[in-house]
């Protein structure tokens, strides 16, 4: 009798759906900055910027109070003006979209999460030769570089849409009466929206930098010039021509910022919506193609 006639058992067994061999590469990707004390002390920095408007709105709302006047009357009298104090009104759509937008105030934060982990998501592993791991244990490079984009995401999108979320419930719970949240009900959800499309963007090609390079740190810096290096030159392009619309087609960030506005539907008349999309679209096909070829499953294991 051979041994297929013993009568042994069938093998039963269920294997794990996708979504759950890619759920740990996620939670390990927005935990990385919090294992360490530098990486907590990184990401306060980060919200430096949200929490100089919280107190803005405290004091404007009258919870904070250095002076005189009624609850919530000071905003409504000096600061429904020029676009700098726009910044500062929670009644406004600037309030919750500029900060992360304008370079001058939210390209460092942005920088700096990317650098630290976004950047150094895929190259670290393949310096470690962790990559022929996945690859082995039901992981494809597809939904290895997704998961490892998603989880870097999030941890982007909770220091830029997260903070404007908070900013936003609490001017609606600490406001006298519901006229706060009847007036910013119309732009604050697409507002916040606008920074996940942001967010998303620029996160998603510092992903595929990140399959690209060779190490960790060689990603970091190559984002860094890449994203540096295209503002400076749209700055220029743009001064040069005398149209700040031009710095869309040749500035990651200005491409990316032109998209968000859009969503948001505070994007000027003459932005130029069609040259961001095509530099984003290029630069995503370039850094694409050759991520593909970088985690392709024989560069992993040979």
């Amino acid at each position: 009798m051979t041994v297929y006639g013993l009568n042994y058992r069938s093998e039963a067994r269920q294997p794990e759906p996708r979504w759950r061999r890619l759920l740990p590469l996620v939670r390990l990707e927005f935990g990385t900055l919090f294992r360490s004390k530098w990486g907590i002390v990184a990401f306060l920095f980060c919200l430096i910027s949200a929490l100089v408007r919280l107190v803005a709105m405290l004091v404007q709302m009258g919870i904070l109070d250095f002076g005189p006047g009624r609850r919530g009357s000071r905003l409504n009298n000096v600061s429904r003006g020029p676009s700098e104090l726009a910044q500062f009104d929670p009644w406004q759509v600037d309030f919750y979209l500029e900060p992360v937008l304008q370079p001058g105030e939210g390209l460092v934060p942005m920088l700096i999460l990317t650098a630290l982990v976004t950047a150094r998501a895929i190259a670290k592993d393949r310096t470690t030769f962790a990559l022929e791991l996945y690859w082995t244990r039901g992981i494809t490079p597809g939904g290895y570089c997704f998961a490892k984009w998603v989880g870097s995401f999030l941890l982007v999108a909770l220091a830029t849409a997260g903070a404007s979320t908070v900013l936003w419930l609490t001017g609606v719970f600490i406001a006298e009466d519901w006229s706060f949240l009847t007036t910013t009900i119309g732009f604050a959800p697409r507002a916040i929206a606008a920074l996940l499309v942001f967010a998303a963007m620029l996160t998603g090609l510092c992903i595929l930098c990140s399959a690209i390079a060779g190490s960790a740190n060689l990603a970091a810096i190559c984002w860094c010039l890449l994203l540096m290096v295209s503002s400076a030159v749209g700055q220029i392009v743009a001064n040069f021509a005398g149209n700040e619309a031009l710095a869309a087609r040749c500035s990651l960030w200005e491409a990316a910022a032109v998209v968000a506005r859009h969503v948001a539907g505070v994007a000027p008349r003459r932005s130029d919506l069609g040259g961001a999309l095509v530099l984003l679209g290029v630069v995503g096909l370039v850094l694409g193609l050759l991520a593909r070829r970088r985690l392709r499953l024989q560069e992993a294991l040979t």
